[in-house]
């Protein structure tokens, strides 16, 4: 096939796509190996909506739920697959003569401290592109005393942000174990369900930013160990950000929210600062829901439930009803819920996986940044 440069030329050309979605809900997967043996596919059976909340109590469920499906290579040296693996989010794996392999020629992305194929077959439209108008994702760089060196944060400003002067609340988005900071856009889709729930009034426009959860500080052997986010954020980030864009610099219009390990960083964040934070939605946590650890202690906020309720807007936790987090998560919450502290939970369809952390974001935008007059003893 010839080269494509300048353009201008009525000559057609075959164009290969090789992550088709059909009408009947399967995809149809090509992947380009002409010399290879054998070629399999590798994804999960019964996440999202094949799965049933009696799975969590398997602790090695999620750990061996897999299928392996061979791949038929066809003369023009595309291997071919059509499955169905139901709606949703699904990370899957190319094996080539025993050996995993990316898919350049399919969607890929970063998750698992490594780069691997997906297929995204949507039950929610809020996270398909649609004819609204639409904000603006920047990579932006600062300069971290917790760390000494330079950090990158994704933000996200929306639409009407670059047509006017007003502030804007803040909603700092805290990605999950072995991601990074892209993975809220690019798995999570964060940015189409803002432009979509704003664009029907549903949810408040605010300004999200997305950061880095690892924090290596590096020794003076060359080694490295770990630092706190909550303190790159408070001392670092927020200044930085809040110096550069029009936000409202008000505990009540800030707001973090974390997955699975991003759920942990929030968690010690938010309630060790309820100062500068009045909103936290903790999603999976693996640590499920402590007041108390081996490096946090909240035992004083969590003392008075009146005080707590006048202190938090909005402490929203969810968990996968397949999620082995479950279980502890809800046997945590329920005696403080039972002692009247305002804390609300809800689980969704699926195991500890990006359909349940859409739909917990999407679920928790729409409750931030009311107008509710509270007494601010902070």
């Amino acid at each position: 096939m010839r080269r494509i440069h300048y353009g201008g030329s009525e000559e057609t050309f075959p164009v290969e796509n090789c992550a088709v979605y059909n009408e009947d809900g399967s995809v149809s997967l090509k992947y380009y190996n002409p010399t290879a043996k054998k070629v399999e596919l590798r994804y999960r059976l019964h996440n999202y909506q094949h799965s049933k909340s009696e799975y969590r109590k398997d602790p090695d469920f999620y750990s061996r739920d897999f299928i392996v499906e061979p791949m038929t290579l066809e003369p023009d040296g595309y291997w071919h697959i059509t499955i169905d693996p139901g709606a949703g989010f699904h990370s899957v794996y190319f094996i080539a003569d025993g050996v995993r392999v990316i898919n350049t020629r399919g969607p890929y992305g970063y998750d698992g401290f490594d780069i691997r194929n997906f297929v995204d077959l949507p039950d929610d439209e809020d996270t398909q592109l649609h004819d609204v108008p639409h904000g603006a994702i920047t990579r932006e760089i600062y300069w971290s005393k917790e760390t000494q060196r330079y950090r990158a944060c994704w933000v996200y400003t929306p639409a009407s942000y670059a047509f006017s002067d007003r502030k804007y609340p803040i909603l700092y988005l805290q990605h999950g174990g072995s991601q990074d900071e892209v993975c809220w856009f690019q798995s999570g889709k964060i940015d189409m369900l803002m432009d979509n729930l704003t664009a029907r009034k549903e949810a408040e426009e605010m300004i999200i930013v997305c950061n880095n959860g690892y924090v290596l500080k590096e020794t003076e052997n060359g080694e490295a160990r770990e630092g706190r986010l909550d303190q790159v954020i408070i001392q670092d980030c927020m200044p930085f950000i809040e110096k550069k864009y029009r936000v409202i610099a008000d505990r009540r219009k800030r707001a973090a929210a974390g997955l699975s390990m991003g759920g942990g960083h929030v968690r010690r964040l938010v309630f060790g600062h309820p100062e500068l934070f009045a909103n936290v939605g903790i999603f999976s946590s693996g640590e499920c829901f402590p007041i108390k650890t081996e490096d946090m202690d909240f035992s004083e906020l969590f003392s008075d439930a009146k005080r707590f309720n006048a202190a938090m807007d909005v402490v929203y936790i969810t968990c996968g009803e397949a999620d082995s987090r479950y279980d502890q998560t809800v046997a945590d919450l329920k005696p403080l819920q039972d002692q009247g502290f305002h804390i609300q939970f809800q689980g969704y369809l699926g195991q500890h996986e990006w359909n349940v952390w859409r739909y917990s974001a999407k679920d928790y935008v729409k409750k931030l940044f009311h107008d509710e007059v509270k007494n601010d003893e902070f």
